[in-house]
């Protein structure tokens, strides 16, 4: 065959079903201009169009770096175009974030979004600031009530449930984000979409939860009541799982968003591992679904230390890769990838593994189903390992004192509230203060274990110590806090005042002990932790030592 006939045959072969590709898509176009008025099928549209053109882009790239051997047509791709360029994720994030809630409101079967009868809750200190954003809300027929600092908000919230929260990041004593914070774990709140309102710049918030919505200050006058009308139909929605996407393709997202939200679920994205990474960090999901070809560090990276943090390390990962060799896929599951689908995938076998994955999730007996903190299996696994690998470690118990009162009193719902709180409080303070390949787990109830280095485990108490005694009262109502006790009955049902809550945690270490058996470290910490629940207030004991407090 000479090299007109293979270059010939060549064009035909890709060329041919593009060509096709493209003039059905502008017959589509042409049918919806006339019979449809959808916006979501428009966008279908334009996706598919952008899709389009990139893949022949990609087919003339082909053809350009293609050359006659004597078997045939050889193709040398250079590096320069195979990879990817790395995009900006805080401004992917924020583009996909809107995008997504366009598609979202502007088909939402429920009723449309009115002002008329909404609340808005604004916690701001400055009082020239409140007075301008309540004018402007006002003025789009909201109601408007106003707290200066982040402990009356919390209080306001409870008592009228307004329909949005605006919270200043930059507020006395507490600061935003320990209000959001306690806003999203109160059953009583949790439901009420937040707005961070701030003034600083993006790189200085990247900490907060992903779930809040930031809008800066100079745009609020403009975007706040979009924004506001927004999530107000967002929140109309059925509850409904969390999924994150890592995947640096545009249109790969953009693809895997609507298909997901059109399937009920809510997604959020990132386009690089590294934002991956902090948007788990900060936020718990369902499932995550990860690249494996990333700008930055390559997926396999990425899911080796989501299994190493103890935030993700139940989480089902899904690998999306257009890497086909069995050794690839072998090599994600013995990372920890609960699934592997190759690119292109089909549709309708994606939604079916994803509903498989999640599935499980809710069945596994591993993980506490309460904060999916691993259980009572993998905590003995984790401590045998480091007895069988002869280094050194120290196991914190950690319990919660005055717990059955609170939740007696609350209710199960607040108190399953403080416990996801001080699983996070644990998970942070290990994250922060700890070692590469820390562990937490759960065993249940309001019982918590952490393992770390002995140098390493004072510093991690008094952390968790020093934030559970900040954020704790913040669950009771303002007459508790007032008092700093509750009226309930004991065990016995005998009338009884109990203190606001507090934590002990008891503490063994290898360096003390030539522990041979988990139940040893059961029987020990047991007895210290009984003994630090004897002193008054949050305590940590170490054995042979006096105990710490707050």
């Amino acid at each position: 065959m000479n090299n007109p006939e293979r270059r010939a045959h060549f064009a035909h072969r890709f060329g041919t079903p593009l060509t096709t590709l493209n003039a059905g898509l502008e017959l589509l176009e042409r049918y919806l201009a006339d019979q449809s008025d959808d916006p979501r099928l428009h966008e279908i549209l334009e996706l598919l169009q952008r899709s389009s053109h990139r893949l022949g882009r990609a087919v003339e790239m082909l053809h350009l770096h293609t050359t006659e051997t004597d078997d045939g047509l050889q193709i040398d791709l250079p590096d320069a175009v195979l990879l990817p360029h790395s995009p900006n994720p805080a401004v992917v994030a924020a583009e996909e974030l809107a995008q997504t809630y366009r598609s979202k409101v502007a088909h939402d079967p429920d009723v449309p979004v009115s002002p008329e009868g909404l609340m808005v809750l604004l916690i701001e200190d400055s009082r020239m600031y409140r007075a301008i954003m309540s004018a402007h809300l006002q003025q789009h027929g909201y109601e408007v009530i106003t707290a200066p600092d982040g402990t009356i908000g919390l209080d306001l919230a409870r008592e009228h449930q307004p329909d949005v929260i605006i919270l200043d990041v930059m507020l006395p004593n507490l600061n935003g984000g320990e209000v959001a914070l306690v806003l999203s774990e109160d059953p009583e709140t949790k439901h009420i979409p937040i707005v961070i309102y701030t003034g600083l710049e993006d790189d200085q918030i990247r900490h907060l939860d992903s779930r809040l919505h930031v809008i800066h200050k100079d745009q609020a006058l403009d975007n706040l009541p979009n924004l506001i009308d927004a999530l107000i139909a967002e929140r109309r929605r059925r509850p409904a799982y969390n999924l994150l996407i890592i995947e640096d393709d545009q249109q790969m997202r953009q693809t895997l968003v609507l298909g997901l939200v059109e399937a009920g679920y809510d997604v959020t994205t990132a386009a690089t591992g590294q934002e991956g990474l902090r948007l788990a960090q900060h936020q718990p999901f369902d499932m995550i679904l990860l690249d494996v070809l990333l700008p930055d560090i390559d997926g396999w990276s990425v899911l080796r230390q989501l299994k190493e943090r103890n935030q993700t390390a139940t989480t089902p990962t899904m690998l999306l890769s257009a890497l086909n060799h069995p050794r690839e896929k072998v090599r994600g599951l013995q990372l920890g990838a609960d699934d592997y689908m190759t690119k292109p995938f089909d549709w309708n076998e994606l939604l079916a593994r994803i509903s498989a994955s999640l599935r499980r999730r809710e069945l596994e007996g591993s993980a506490n189903p309460s904060t999916m903190l691993p259980g009572n299996k993998a905590i003995e696994r984790a401590i045998m390992a480091r007895v069988e690998a002869g280094v050194p470690f120290a196991v914190a118990y950690c319990d919660l004192d005055n717990f059955k009162a609170y939740n007696d009193f609350y209710g199960f719902l607040k108190g399953d509230a403080i416990i996801h709180q001080t699983a996070r409080i644990i998970v942070m303070a290990v994250e922060q203060l700890g070692a590469q390949g820390d562990f937490v787990g759960h065993i249940g109830g309001d019982d918590f274990v952490f393992i770390t280095e002995p140098d390493r485990v004072v510093a991690v108490c008094e952390a968790i110590i020093t934030e559970f005694d900040r954020l704790s009262p913040l669950f009771y109502d303002v007459e508790a806090r007032r008092r700093g006790m509750i009226d309930q009955f004991d065990r016995e049902g005998n009338p009884k005042t109990f203190p606001l809550m507090s934590i002990s945690i008891g503490v063994i270490s290898s360096l003390n002990h030539a522990i041979s058996h988990f139940a040893e470290v059961g029987d020990l910490a047991a007895d210290l932790k009984k003994r630090a629940k004897a002193y008054k207030g949050s305590t940590f004991l170490l054995e042979q030592n006096a105990p710490s407090q707050t």
